[in-house]
């Protein structure tokens, strides 16, 4: 027995609220709103507690800690990496957690914002709080706010002495959006230190100016949905299963950086600039500046992501040989029905999805230009279940090779990584071994492997095959900029330092709302989901993508005074006849 000590104590898991789908990292989003060009700072940052700041509740059975906040223990060690320590990642996630926060609060402007807990913990804001003081967070936060009854409430930070107090919890309805909507109209309710003058940026705060930071998208509205309470600017914390070290396998796990560190970087320039991350409901196309751009060289392989790009959002059987054996769609026709309404057809938009997205994949592949299509995605459930959705909505037969990439851990034992369409029949293939792929994710170096070697990503080029010589000549002399990447994650689209860069991209719109009888989920897409607009708009581009290029800014000469009296530089917008030309050329909205 170490240092004499006692064995450590039973650790319980606190009650974790209901979550939905979400996506692999922190997902951030600022929604629109009246006044939104006026690019308010974020002054408070809202986070939740459980699977948002731990990656998993697990608390002592110790009444004090729920009640006394100098309450202490000789276990504040061990209980503070079963909360927070991540087995996912090597990096120590409380120092991350602490350099984060330091960051959020003092960028080096004049902003100095405010960082405060919304949680549902059973265990209450006495134990939330008690629990930050042993992983040394407490510091951080100036209030804590418990919403479940029958606990203690509220505890605030009065110069660093911790005090008990009770927020206005009763006097608005039970959910977070409709506590942040008070918060930002009585924020001395709920910062009690703001009477002897602790907080003064809360003075005067607006509801535009509060980030909520939560691993459960119900929590991001509230409400009907003809008038609904929301939260404008939000970050979804992923949430996932797995082994937990100490506790064993547990469900719906979360946490900030517990799978990457990028969520850390993505939050602190969320927060200082959210106004970069707008939800979008049209596709948005770029050709971005290349060698040769003035050639117009013709795109020859278009790559779609699946997960809120062809698909609104993803919905999988529970039969586990639906990921494992390619044509298994012995589903009754209701449930076929059932999986293609969700997966596939918008409750948003006038008339039928599935027909206008066929026409559009045929008119894309074109008669002439034999343009060829495949499905690039990191869905864990592997390929074979990617291909068995498309075949149930019919649309499998535009495409020559559906691939997952990502993390070998992230897909069930015996789940495809690939396949590729020989003739008219699908066949099973491994993706090349690309180990930076594989670790990291990144789409562009998916890409540039393409290009590199075509035919070990379309196994189908050999010849004599079927169909093998004409992609043969579709694909010869592949480059970068004969392909057009279709995804709804703007991470796809990033330059990787030293590496490949995606040269045109289209952008699927983003955003979040009630979805059937799923209830309200966030992160969702698709094309033409939300505008028929996205089939012109994705057809343009694909026909004429210089149309939609990146315009270059070209700073004239001058002389010395025409520098007089200018003291900060100033770039013309583009006129109205600019925006039509560009709009009629291209039909879809112009980059610049």
């Amino acid at each position: 027995m170490a240092g004499g000590l006692p064995p450590p104590p039973l650790l319980i898991r606190t009650t974790s609220a209901h979550s939905k789908y979400v996506p692999a990292k922190l997902w951030a989003f600022e929604r629109d709103f009246p006044g939104q060009e006026a690019q308010r700072p974020v002054k408070l940052v809202v986070f939740d507690c459980d699977e948002t700041l731990t990656i998993s509740t697990f608390l002592p059975n110790e009444p004090p800690l729920r009640s006394d906040v100098n309450w202490n223990t000789e276990w504040a060690d061990y209980i503070s990496r079963v909360n927070f320590q991540s087995p996912f990642v090597d990096t120590p996630r409380i120092q991350r957690l602490k350099d984060m926060f330091l960051e959020i609060m003092d960028d080096g402007t004049d902003v100095k914002r405010t960082l405060a807990i919304l949680t549902r913990n059973n265990a209450g804001a006495v134990a939330c709080m008690n629990l930050l003081k042993i992983a040394g967070l407490r510091e951080h936060f100036s209030a804590i706010w418990s919403m479940y009854p029958g606990v203690p409430s509220g505890v605030y930070n009065d110069g660093g002495t911790w005090k008990t107090f009770s927020p206005p919890l009763g006097e608005v309805p039970d959910t977070k959006a409709d506590v942040l909507h008070c918060v930002a109209e009585k924020p001395a309710s709920w910062f009690p230190q703001m009477q002897s003058g602790a907080c003064p940026g809360l003075a005067e705060l607006k509801l535009e100016e509060i980030v909520l930071v939560d691993d459960v998208s119900t929590n991001f509205q509230s409400g009907s949905s003809n008038a609904p309470k929301k939260v404008l600017r939000c970050c979804k914390v992923a949430q996932f299963d797995g082994q937990h070290p100490d506790v064993g396998m547990v469900n719906d796990m979360g946490g900030i950086g517990a799978h990457s560190d990028d969520d850390y970087t993505t939050l602190v320039d969320f927060v200082r600039c959210p106004w970069n991350y707008k939800t979008a409901l049209s596709v948005r196309c770029v050709e971005r500046s290349f060698e040769g751009s003035d050639l117009k060289p013709p795109v020859k392989l278009i790559v779609f992501g699946f997960d809120e790009t062809l698909s609104l959002k993803t919905f999988l059987p529970k039969d586990k040989r639906f990921s494992t054996e390619i044509g298994c769609l012995t589903t009754t026709p209701h449930s076929k029905d059932h999986y293609i309404e969700y997966n596939f057809e918008s409750p948003y938009a006038s008339g039928q999805r599935l027909p206008q997205l066929r026409d559009l994949l045929r008119e894309l592949k074109g008669e002439t230009e034999n343009r060829i299509m495949a499905v690039l995605t990191k869905n864990a459930a592997g390929a074979v279940a990617v291909l068995n959705l498309l075949t149930l909505a019919g649309l499998s037969e535009y495409f020559s090779a559906i691939w997952t990439m990502g993390a070998e851990g992230a897909r069930p034992c015996g789940v495809p990584s690939g396949v590729y369409k020989d003739g008219t029949q699908w066949k099973t293939m491994p993706l090349p071994s690309i180990s930076e792929v594989q670790r990291e994710g990144h789409k562009a170096h998916v890409l540039q492997s393409i290009v590199d070697d075509p035919a070990a990503w379309f196994p189908q080029m050999v010849p004599g095959a079927e169909g093998g010589e004409e992609m043969v000549q579709s694909l010869r002399a592949l480059s970068l900029e004969g392909i057009v990447l279709v995804d709804e994650n703007r991470e796809s689209f990033k330059c990787c330092p030293e590496g490949p860069h995606i040269l045109r991209y289209c952008k699927v719109g983003s955003y979040d709302d009630e979805y059937r009888d799923q209830g309200f989920l966030v992160h969702m897409g698709g094309i033409g989901a939300r505008t028929e607009d996205d089939y012109k708009h994705l057809r343009n581009f694909v026909e004429r993508p210089w149309h939609f290029a990146e315009i270059p800014v070209r700073p004239r000469s001058v002389s010395r005074s025409d520098l007089d009296g200018c003291p900060i530089p100033l770039r013309r917008s583009m006129t109205e006849e600019e925006l039509r030309r560009v709009e009629s050329e291209g039909g879809g909205t112009p980059v610049g």
